[in-house]
């Protein structure tokens, strides 16, 4: 049977590291988040078709999409944000049912899923276990600057439509902490990752 791992967190939290480490290391990880930068960056008609319908077009310039543009619009337009989400979302879950299937097909013993939205969106039932990384909202505010991918504003609303470390504490089976170094919290993971594979 393989045990299907959902790997979720705050914005900043740690996602990608953890994804990145585990890849590395020869494990299968599905990333939500390299679905949706493949839309962005080889983006499809039917993809360029809606974001014209959704009143988007100024995002648009030679194929290439403006996602700074597109979130400042959508995060001051609930009614825009929940259709334009709505259309990702599914996306990303044909993707990621297709991608569980496969490998419960070839039998694997496990596969991680990284899904920054796993819990506002009630997907616990999806996997054998929920990993979350918890992180201080300060290191997570640092982290996501540094890279220059949002403005603090922006962020700011990101965070607001995430859910709490509380919520993230009660409804996972797992939590790694990451308010230390990067080595600290690789070591964490190792940890968490025996105790997966027994």
């Amino acid at each position: 049977m393989t045990k299907i791992v959902g790997i979720t967190g705050g914005i900043g939290s740690g996602k990608s590291t953890l994804s990145n480490y585990l890849k590395k290391n020869g494990f299968l990880v599905h990333e939500s988040d390299t679905v949706v930068s493949l839309m962005y960056n080889n983006p499809s008609i039917k993809f360029i078709d809606f974001i014209k319908k959704c009143g988007l077009k100024e995002a648009l310039n030679n194929k290439r999409i403006n996602k700074k543009f597109i979130a400042k619009k959508i995060f001051t337009n609930s009614v825009l944000k929940n259709k334009y989400e709505k259309y990702i979302h599914k996306e990303v879950r044909l993707q990621r049912e297709d991608f569980i299937k496969k490998n419960i097909k070839k039998n694997k013993k496990v596969i991680f899923l990284d899904v920054p939205l796993l819990l506002e969106n009630k997907l616990e039932k999806k996997f054998n276990l929920v990993l979350c990384i918890i992180s201080t909202k300060k290191n997570r505010t640092n982290r996501v600057l540094s890279k220059n991918k949002f403005s603090k504003e922006i962020l700011y609303k990101i965070f607001k439509n995430q859910t709490t470390d509380k919520v993230r504490r009660a409804r996972s089976n797992v939590l790694i902490s990451n308010n230390k170094t990067k080595k600290d919290f690789i070591c964490s993971a190792k940890r968490v990752l025996i105790k997966i594979l027994k």
